[in-house]
Order: structure tokens, then sequence, then C-alpha cells
């Protein structure tokens, strides 16, 4: 398979998951793992071949399955064929680490891919206190369906934050990192933020844009206009203000609170102002695929674009403990196609998207880390890009002193 063939591939394993119990069997009755072990296993993502990264959903009904054959694993289809190999993503080398205060990195971030830490510093949001929630969003109730994956209220504070960021830096050059969590009641929602900014800007300063520690953090805009600045004074390096959807009609409908509390007029204003301090490549905006219809959504790609915002495109998913739980995401054909149109207006507008440079000295996310979706594989591929994680690999020379500490 072609790296073209391997991101459609890719496409249906977001959108129809893929059959885990035969693997389990196979864990069992081959590789010698404990019955219980072995069939609780829940693997988070997949390495395909040439460098293509999954999350991995589990659906009993899926159109793939994983195998295991002669201790290999592979992506099998319905009629047995074996599709193409496939690895488990492993944890980086710090991730048994702890931060300062002895809690374990585990408790703090999450992977993805090779290159991501993936911060969800708070798991409240008081939108599901005034019943104004983001209907596909299980953020809070998230604690209560997950229990066995340690999901917490509690806030990761910004010494921690910063801890797995500094050991993150022993391993990559340039390591990237996404920052999110629901909307805290405190100060229009910015609970939390000015204090993760300040002390990422004391442990790792910056002389210019270009030396920010690259962090993207998803957050919403404030009712004041000027907190733009203020977080981009902070350091920020790229910010995200999330449409989700952009039609109006189902704005009011999907992000109820977003819409009553900020309101839809506020939210443009501190996307396109944004830019005027964070420049072309450094703002984004989610939409999610799938909850309204193709043109609106391909509106809110063209209206991004056009301000220098970069779409973040990401296919529906629903969510256990969202109001939509249980709902269905599009056809395969009708995503694929819908992300082809949108990457297309990507690259026509934002032409800086198909250059290496932008991914490697700009980007705050890794494309190939970005599992959740697979838009930006989509840009980098037509593109004919292939530097794969933009040299945001591990150090080879870390990894061999470590070794040869282990040796001594």
């Amino acid at each position: 398979m072609d790296r073209k063939e391997l991101i459609k591939l890719k496409c249906d394993l977001l959108i129809n998951g893929v059959r885990l119990n035969e693997l389990r069997n196979d864990l069992f009755e081959t590789q010698g793992w404990d019955k219980e072990r072995a069939m609780c296993f829940l693997p988070a993502e997949l390495k395909l071949p040439l460098e293509v990264f999954v999350q991995i959903r589990e659906n009993p009904e899926a159109n793939f399955r994983l195998r295991i054959f002669e201790d290999k694993l592979f992506i099998q289809d319905k009629a047995n064929n074996k599709i193409c190999p496939a690895d488990f993503v492993s944890l980086p080398p710090f991730s048994k680490n702890f931060t300062n205060d002895l809690t374990p990195f585990e408790k703090i971030v999450v992977y993805n891919g090779t290159c991501n830490l993936n911060f969800t510093w708070n798991y409240y949001c008081d939108y599901f206190r005034t019943k104004q929630e983001c209907k596909f969003c299980n953020l809070t109730p998230a604690q209560d369906f997950y229990p066995e994956e340690n999901i917490s209220n509690a806030r990761k504070n910004a010494k921690q934050v910063a801890d797995v960021i500094a050991a993150a830096k022993q391993y990559h050059p340039d390591p990237k990192s996404i920052l999110t969590r629901g909307t805290p009641p405190e100060k229009q929602g910015l609970g939390g933020t000015i204090q993760i900014l300040e002390e990422l800007a004391e442990r790792f300063p910056y002389k210019n844009d270009r030396e920010r520690t690259k962090v993207l953090m998803t957050i919403s805009p404030t009712k004041n206009i000027d907190d733009v600045k203020l977080v981009y004074d902070l350091g920020l390096h790229s910010i995200s203000y999330n449409f989700e959807v952009f039609d109006k009609g189902y704005w009011k409908a999907i992000v109820p609170g977003k819409d009553s509390f900020i309101g839809r007029e506020l939210w443009e204003e501190s996307l396109i102002k944004a830019v005027d301090y964070y420049g072309p490549g450094r703002v984004f905006s989610a939409m999610i695929a799938g909850l309204e219809p193709r043109q609106s959504l391909l509106e809110g790609v063209e209206w991004c674009a056009d301000r220098g915002i970069v779409p973040i495109v990401v296919p529906f998913s629903p969510e256990t403990g969202s109001a939509f739980e249980g709902f269905r995401s599009p056809t395969y054909k009708w995503m694929m196609e819908t992300h082809l149109m949108a990457a297309d207006i990507m690259l026509k507008k934002l032409p800086f998207l198909g250059t290496e440079e932008y991914w490697k000295e700009d980007a705050p996310i890794c494309a190939e880390c970005f599992t959740g979706g697979f838009i930006y594989d989509i840009v980098k591929e037509n593109a004919g890009l292939t530097d794969y994680h933009s040299g945001n690999k591990l150090s080879n020379e870390k990894l061999i002193l470590e070794s040869e500490e282990v040796i001594k």
C-alpha cells in the first residue's frame, strides 16, 4: 500500500473502528499472556507503514481487525486477507518519570504518536453545570465512564506541566504540546491558563517568537477581547479557539454554552484578532466533520483559511457520556471526500502548509502524530512532503548515553 492508500485506511479505522477480540485471543493463545490481562487489553494507537499513525477505536462490527501471525501484528480484512503490518506505539522513554512533586507523568500527560504531548489540565467544564455543554463532549462526566484510566477532576498544575515538557526536551530537539481543558468559571474561563504560561516562560526563556515553547492551547476566548493579546504577551506559541461547527444555526444547537456566554460575533473577532499577534499559521480552529452539512463545514474551512487561521478538521466520533452517545459518524465515503475537499482549500489559501519549513519551524503540532484526524496527512501527502514528524524524533545521542549507563 502506498501512503495515499494508508491514509484511506486510517480514515476507515477512525470512522468504523477496528475489531480486537481476535487479537486478545492471539495474545492469550500464542503469546503467553494471562487470560484476564489479554481480555482487558485496549491499545491506544497503531503505527502503520510509512509513518501513518491512528487512534484505536474498538468496534466489534468494524471492517478490519488486528491479528498476530508469527509474532507480528497485521491488519486483516473481513475476508481474512492481510492488508498491512502494524505496530503498537511505544511510550517515550521518559514516560515512567515523576514530576518534582512526585506525581507520575502518566497522571499528567497523554502521548500522541511519537512526538506530541497532550495535556488535559482540567476535566471540569462549567457548561456541564449550567446544562449548556457542547453536545458532542463528554469531558466532565468522562471520569464516571472510565474510572480505570484514573481520569480525575484534579487539576494538573503549571509546574507539573513544565516538568513533563522539560523531560521531553532532553529527548526531542523541539517538543510540541497540546494543552486543553474545559471552560472553568474563574476569570471568564482563563483559570489556570495564566499560571501555566508564566511558568513556561520562566522555565524556558525565549528571545523571539520562534524560540517560544511549542505549545498549542485550545481554550475559549473570554468576554474581554484584550485577553487575546494577554495570553500572547505571556509567551503562548499558538492558540486554538474552536468553532466545532461553523453553520450559525448548528452552532447555537450544538455548542449552546459558547453561544450564550461568548457569542458568535466575539468568537470570530477573537480569532481574527489572534492572527494580528501570532501571525498566520499559529492560530487554529477545530471543526468536527459530520456534525453539519458538508457545504457549511467547507465554508468554515474557507473562512478560516482566508484569514490565516489553520482549520483542524476532525472526524466525528460519538463519545460515551456525551449527548451524542450512540449516534453514528457519516460514511467513510462522505468523510474521505469531505477531507479531500478541505485539504484542497487549505493548500490553495494557506500555501505555507505545503512547505517543510512550516511543519518543522512553526507548527505547534506534529501532522503524523495527529492520530485522531487525518486532514494533515492528506495536506502533507498532496504537497509531496516526506519529512515525516518534521525532524521531531527522539534524540539518538540521548538514547545512546542511556544505553551506555545501563551497560555500566
